[in-house]
């Protein structure tokens, strides 16, 4: 049953206009209100707190669709700086935020020779459960050990829910801030769990804004729905769209599942060990018709997103096939041959440098346009690169939190993830 709190959300979310204006290149589309039906079941959803925002100033700001503060995010160093990359936007998934790419951000930039510049994670939706997005395999960098620190209101979310068309005007914003930020109207897009359908939808509802995405990663997303949704499609937030054989999703898919010029990508675990797609049935569902669909077996869920392997699989394919625009890599085929063909660990490497956050208040080195190895040039206050002293990580600190805290309600009781950690959350 919804209670008064849920039908309050509900017809907050219908009533909601649509995003004010703000600076965009010339011709985007502008970016509409939330479309989420007020008849979408409530439960799991609660408002959660304001997430942190490691952005330039000159970032432009704008507030949550839904709950009305500024969305946060991680990425940028100046209007207008540099570009030697098609600049990269990361989406998080269901009860996490932009934390969960900051170990993804440091293999790029270690790997890869990209730049904060040409990095940009959103945080829809406020502060993330720390917990629900934590990989099993993959420990925590001296970044992400940072965020914990500065935010560890995050040991004590019990998660609250995000549904799909609830987030696409968030995204469809921070898509185009970023456009104007960096100058550059192509982009690539890297999306886990929940954030690949929300990013999907938003290609499918503002199909110019799609013509503008280069490549797109799509890490072990509901694609064809989610196993811990089964039997919550009238009861559990978001369920209704994501639930195995839904009219969401079959809309969603109808005419083709990688439509446009864009080059598709998927990782995933297509067999047994990520608990939100079980076999047989649902094993597949993250796949999608007509990209390259790569499987990476016994795999947990969240490792998918941030373990060396993967990102080293999907940054060559960005690498080769998602440069366009005036920050196109002069020598992104080349640096793609090299990581797959070496597999260097971008973890070992130095750690990353954010602005606020790991800089100590001492500057970000810049890295320079060349790929891996290169030596970057320290800035006074923005950019990324080395961070001496910083590599390394370590196990997420005890918070006497009972398990149950970091899990999605009775959607993670149904698929029995208490067991495993205690970490997981419905992503």
């Amino acid at each position: 049953m919804i209670g008064a709190a849920g039908v309050a959300a509900a017809l907050l979310l219908a009533a909601a206009p649509a995003p004010p204006p703000g600076p965009s290149l010339a011709g985007s589309p502008a970016c509409g209100a939330s479309v989420a039906p007020a008849t979408q079941p409530q439960g799991g959803r609660s408002q959660p707190p304001v997430a942190p925002r490691y952005l330039p100033a000159d970032f432009p700001t704008f507030v949550d669709s839904g709950w009305g503060y500024p969305v946060g995010g991680i990425g940028g160093r100046a209007k207008g700086a540099a570009l030697h990359h098609t600049p990269v936007i990361f989406v998080h998934g269901n009860q996490a935020d932009a934390q969960n790419w900051l170990s993804v951000m440091q293999q790029f930039v270690n790997v890869g020779g990209h730049d904060l510049q040409e990095l940009y994670a959103i945080s829809y939706n406020g502060l993330g459960n720390f917990y629900g997005g934590a990989p099993v395999a993959n420990a925590p960098t001296a970044a992400d050990q940072a965020y914990f620190t500065a935010h560890s209101a995050g040991f004590a979310n019990g998660g609250h829910g995000a549904a799909n068309d609830d987030e696409v005007p968030d995204l469809c914003r921070f898509i185009e801030e970023v456009q104007w930020y960096t100058g550059s109207r192509q982009v690539n897009i890297v999306a886990h769990s929940l954030g690949v359908t929300i990013t999907r939808k938003l290609m499918h509802d503002y199909p110019a804004l799609a013509q503008d995405v280069v490549a797109f990663v799509g890490v072990a997303g509901a694609n064809h729905g989610t196993s811990v949704c089964r039997g919550l499609e009238t009861s559990y937030y978001g369920c209704d769209e994501i639930a195995p054989g839904s009219p969401w999703l079959a809309a969603l898919n109808a005419g083709g599942e990688t439509p446009g010029p864009t080059a598709w990508m998927t990782i995933s675990n297509g067999s047994a060990g990520d608990p939100f797609f079980n076999p047989p049935a649902d094993q597949g569902s993250p796949q999608l018709q007509g990209a390259d669909n790569r499987t990476f077996t016994g795999a947990y869920h969240n490792d998918l997103r941030v373990g060396v392997a993967e990102v080293d699989t999907y940054l060559p394919f960005l690498l080769r096939h998602g440069q366009a625009g005036p920050g196109m890599s002069s020598t992104g085929v080349a640096d793609a041959a090299r990581i797959e063909s070496t597999q260097p660990n971008g973890l070992n490497g130095p750690g990353l440098c954010v602005p606020g956050l790991t800089d100590g208040g001492s500057g970000c080195p810049v890295a320079s346009a060349s790929g891996g190895g290169s030596t970057p040039t320290t800035v006074g206050s923005g950019g990324i690169g080395a961070a001496p002293g910083r590599a390394g990580g370590g196990a997420l600190p005890a918070t006497g939190r009972s398990p149950l805290g970091a899990l999605f309600g009775v959607a993670a009781l149904v698929v029995g993830l208490v067991g495993r950690r205690g970490r997981r959350a419905v992503r």
